[in-house]
């Protein structure tokens, strides 16, 4: 699946809050993310925070926040959470190490592809 982030990020807000005010409470909470010069990558560390609260605001305020301290904490979490840490394993069996990067990967696509399809 592509990861044009700037372009999922509006498709997966529009299909997780398809009423427009929430959306719009959404899309006000995210963006506490992306005021700050070092603030990176907006769009992907946003979609992070969607896969890993739903549609659940109390969450999206937590993950933002966590987002807004250090966003490689929330990219850890969302993106690559069975190989992080794994340093060791990637330099012993990077065939292993990459079977579980290939499974995030999957992981990810199919949430985007579950959320898209709904």
């Amino acid at each position: 699946m592509n990861r044009d982030y700037s372009a999922l990020l509006p498709q997966i807000l529009h299909k997780l809050f398809p009423e427009t005010a929430l959306r719009h409470k959404v899309v006000g909470i995210l963006g506490a993310y992306g005021r700050k010069e070092f603030h990176c990558e907006v769009d992907r560390v946003h979609l992070g925070i969607l896969r890993l609260s739903g549609t659940n605001l109390e969450m999206i305020k937590q993950h933002t926040g966590v987002a807004c301290s250090d966003f490689r904490d929330l990219l850890v979490a969302a993106e690559c959470p069975l190989t992080f840490g794994k340093d060791a394993l990637r330099g012993r069996d990077p065939a292993k190490y990459a079977k579980l990067e290939q499974r995030e990967r999957g992981q990810y696509d199919q949430w985007l592809a579950q959320v898209l399809a709904t």
